[in-house]
């Protein structure tokens, strides 16, 4: 999580370091900001080199990602790095905790219709039409995110 940090100041932007979120605690990184003369709203982060994203935030807001990857996902920076690569605002993946559950589109239905009343799944497909459009439904959501590794599912929506 090698975030490219920013500073802002009398109208003007500039590079100021790369630096590992992961490694370095926010308070060590605020103290440091104080010694070199910059105020919390002075800095920003502007993207992560290694993850190969360009987004803007705070660095409340990228302490609050590194968070989410080591309580919700175990170090495992996968979801928040798809979810910044698709746009995601840092509330959304925050906000939302994602399972893996199978690269398999059959298995991922069962499971995300196992517990409905067989009249629901029947109004739902045939509302659907086919197969395809009922899997998007739910990825359209944001119930389903369609990756690389296979389907995740929301927690709070389906397990």
């Amino acid at each position: 999580m090698i975030a490219n940090v920013r500073v802002h100041a009398d109208g003007q932007s500039s590079s100021l370091c790369q630096l590992d979120i992961m490694k370095y605690p926010k308070e060590v990184i605020e103290a440091r900001m104080v010694e070199r003369g910059f105020g919390g709203e002075s800095f920003f982060i502007c993207g992560f080199e290694d993850w190969q994203v360009d987004t803007i935030m705070s660095l409340d807001e990228a302490y609050l990602l590194r968070r989410v990857i080591e309580g919700l996902y175990a170090g495992d920076d996968f979801i928040v790095v798809y979810c910044l690569k698709n746009h995601w605002l840092v509330s959304d993946i925050i906000s939302h905790h994602y399972c893996f559950v199978t690269k398999d589109e059959v298995q991922l239905m069962t499971k995300i219709l196992n517990q409905c009343e067989m009249s629901s799944v029947v109004e739902f497909f045939y509302k659907a039409n086919n197969w395809v459009t009922a899997v998007q439904a739910y990825i359209e959501k944001g119930v389903v995110l369609n990756t690389t590794r296979g389907f995740y599912v929301d927690v709070d929506n389906v397990l």
